[in-house]
């Protein structure tokens, strides 16, 4: 598999809920950047195991699986040497009853067939009306965001 299909593979584990097969595809040393503000996910994480508890678990944690697809739709924007670039959208109703049709825009690094690193930019606003239960805290990040995680 080359990096595009990786990534595609990732898009696919998440909308089939298929954890193990995502787990798979992620290195131990996995980092999530999320560099948005004002919402419950900001900042870096670090580890294939805080990935799947603290931010699938959080996120998943927050829609009926019958009610919503993540990553229904997905197209790779462009792929060169290890990154590659992806718009996927969310399609469907949050716990709270209200709409969470996201679009998120991810940049993926693939190093040795694993994805190493996901920056993840998507609308905050929509995620805290839809996503996130009032007087949920925030999940804590490993690190603030700065730029230079990604430079």
């Amino acid at each position: 598999m080359d990096n595009r299909d990786i990534v595609k593979s990732f898009y696919g584990c998440i909308s089939g809920g298929d954890a193990a097969g995502l787990e798979m595809l992620v290195d131990e040393n996995f980092e999530l950047i999320v560099p948005n503000a004002g919402g419950v996910l900001t900042g870096r994480y670090i580890g294939k195991a805080r990935f799947m508890a603290d931010i699938i678990g959080t996120v998943f944690g927050c829609v009926n699986p019958e009610d919503i697809v993540f990553c229904k739709n997905v197209e790779i924007m462009c792929a060169e040497g290890d990154k590659v670039v992806a718009i996927a959208q969310n399609e469907g109703i949050a716990s709270s009853g209200k709409s969470y049709n996201q679009v998120y825009a991810h940049i993926a690094t693939v190093r040795d067939g694993k994805i190493t690193q996901l920056i993840e930019f998507f609308d905050t606003h929509l995620a805290n009306q839809a996503l996130w239960k009032q007087g949920m805290d925030d999940v804590t990040p490993d690190e603030v965001f700065s730029f230079s995680q990604i430079a």
